[in-house]
């Protein structure tokens, strides 16, 4: 089953195309709006500021814009599903998947998380464009970084301007 890309953001939660890690690596995902569950007509979305005609991106409920039902963001948002048309970074594959559009951490970043259906690997689409120090690492093929901290065996050891 292929999945047609929306033509327009009126429908739209959530749209986003980037690549995972520099030239490896394309995702397109978005989210599409739900219909009202109280009058089946309109698509719940978020309240429009009357001045600027732009929709209230920290507002804590979604709106229906033809009955006025609300419902909160958490309950809301648990319903809706992004769709993902991917290129595996790892495999080359192309896939597509369907996941809950709920961030879960990833690499220590919150991000969308779906597998690659080739090689099971896991990958993220994170806010901001921001990626992973580790995942850059794997990628790049050097090891992942270390914690922060001296070792055991550093910390014994003693220097010149240590007082006994």
């Amino acid at each position: 089953m292929a999945y047609d890309i929306p033509d327009s953001m009126d429908e739209l939660v959530y749209f986003s195309r980037r690549k995972l890690y520099e030239d490896k690596g394309l995702v397109i995902a978005w989210t599409k709006k739900l219909p009202c569950p109280k009058c089946k007509k309109g698509l719940m979305a978020k309240p429009v500021d009357e001045k600027t005609g732009r929709a209230k991106v920290r507002a804590l409920e979604y709106i229906c814009p033809q009955c006025k039902f609300s419902e909160e963001k958490k309950a809301h948002e648990t319903k809706l599903s992004a769709m993902i048309i991917y290129n595996c970074p790892f495999c080359d594959a192309k896939g597509e998947c369907t996941v809950p559009f709920a961030r879960k951490s990833w690499y220590g970043k919150k991000a969308i998380v779906f597998v690659c259906a080739k090689c099971g690997e896991k990958l993220g689409i994170t806010k901001k464009l921001s990626t992973p120090k580790d995942f850059e690492a794997r990628m790049s093929g050097k090891p992942a970084t270390a914690k922060k901290g001296k070792k055991d065996e550093e910390a014994d050891v003693p220097d010149e301007d240590d007082d006994f």
